[in-house]
Formats: structure tokens, sequence, C-alpha cells
């Protein structure tokens, strides 16, 4: 699924805690987890957190007096997303990306035998259709 709605860097950071965590947290805790990176009040998250819910990215359970807060999408949906409205935006292949991406990072031993898999996987999966 293709998310049409874009995440600040600090809706990211929020769905990151929440990936991380596994389990509903309210915005206190969340507010704890990023301390060291962010200086929010409770009141910052709950903004926050109530856009990520319009967007639909997250979801509120509101039976206690605490709110808890869980993720919609995974972590791999959202960077499937992502990508691909990248790949969109600036009319590149996924070739073409990747190349890019290997030119501007390069790659470790470890790295091209992880890609190696994931391509031989593919083609596997391709034959079996």
């Amino acid at each position: 699924m293709i998310y049409n709605e874009r995440l600040s860097d600090a809706e990211i950071d929020i769905m990151k805690v929440l990936w991380q965590s596994g389990e509903p947290l309210c915005a206190r805790e969340i507010v704890q987890l990023l301390s060291e990176n962010r200086s929010w009040k409770t009141q910052t998250a709950h903004v926050l957190l109530s856009r990520l819910e319009q967007k639909g990215f997250i979801s509120a359970d509101r039976s206690g007096y605490s709110h808890k807060y869980s993720t919609e999408i995974t972590e791999d949906e959202y960077l499937v997303s992502e990508s691909v409205q990248l790949c969109d935006k600036v009319g590149k292949s996924v070739p073409s990306m990747v190349a890019t991406l290997i030119n501007a990072r390069g790659l470790s031993e470890k790295d091209l035998l992880e890609l190696s898999e994931l391509l031989e996987d593919q083609k596997k999966e391709l034959g079996r259709k």
C-alpha cells in the first residue's frame, strides 16, 4: 500500500519508538524514550500523536486513564511506500535507484552478500509464478 501522507522528522521519531517497543505506549512513555534526542513536553507529543492518528499511521486506545498509541503500519510498509514514492517522484527505475545508493554509500562484503541473497530469492519467487 502506498501512503499519500508524508511524515515529518518528529513524526518519524515517534513512529520509530512505537515500532521498536512493539507494544502500545502512552505519550509520557514516548517523551521519555525520546528524551536523549528531543526535549519535548508531553503536550508536544500529544499534538504529534494526534496528527499521526489523523494520517492513519497510528491508533489510540482511549479506554484507560492514559491513552495508549499503537502503529497501524509496519516499518517495512512505510519504507516501501516512501521508496516507491521517491522512485516515482524522480522518475527513476529501481535498478537506477539501487545503483545510485551503491555509488553514494559503497557496499561492504556483507552488504553484497545480503543483496545477492535478496536477488536470488526474488528470482526463485518469479520462477514459481
